[in-house]
């Protein structure tokens, strides 16, 4: 019989993405959060991403089998189309957004977003929870029939 031989112990982190989701409410109504954590940040952007001179770019796509991913793609602020973030604590910072489809009213606890894909440094695409995701196009809505 072979000897076996123990090897040391090495931790394979978390396992979580560092991207999270959730729905809020307050006077003005429901918005949508968005955060990302600063290990998140280094991990998929290759930095710290910072308030005053950062800001993202979010896509949806409500084509069915792609209305699950939302994409997030690294750009300075004040570029047109492009969202400020907040920072918060830890390094992590936030995105608040208007809701892009109805929602049930209430609150919505944070939700961690699975990565689908992604590269360093410039975009990346996540996993959005049922409730987030935006409603399929029908046929004949938007576009027309012969495309």
């Amino acid at each position: 019989m072979p000897p076996i031989i123990p090897r040391p112990f090495e931790p394979t982190g978390t396992g979580k993405s560092g991207f999270s989701i959730s729905v809020g409410t307050n006077r003005g109504g429901q918005h949508i959060r968005v955060g990302i954590t600063q290990s998140a940040q280094e991990a998929h952007f290759g930095r710290k991403l910072s308030p005053t001179e950062d800001a993202l770019r979010l896509e949806l796509n409500n084509d069915q089998g792609k209305n699950h991913i939302l994409k997030l793609k690294r750009a300075k602020e004040g570029e047109p189309g492009a969202l400020s973030i907040a920072g918060g604590i830890k390094g992590s910072i936030s995105i608040k957004l208007a809701p892009w489809s109805p929602l049930a009213q209430g609150k919505r606890p944070a939700t961690e977003l699975a990565v689908i894909s992604g590269s360093t440094t410039n975009a990346i695409q996540l996993k959005l929870p049922d409730y987030a995701q935006p409603s399929v196009r029908k046929i004949g809505e938007g576009k027309p029939l012969m495309d």
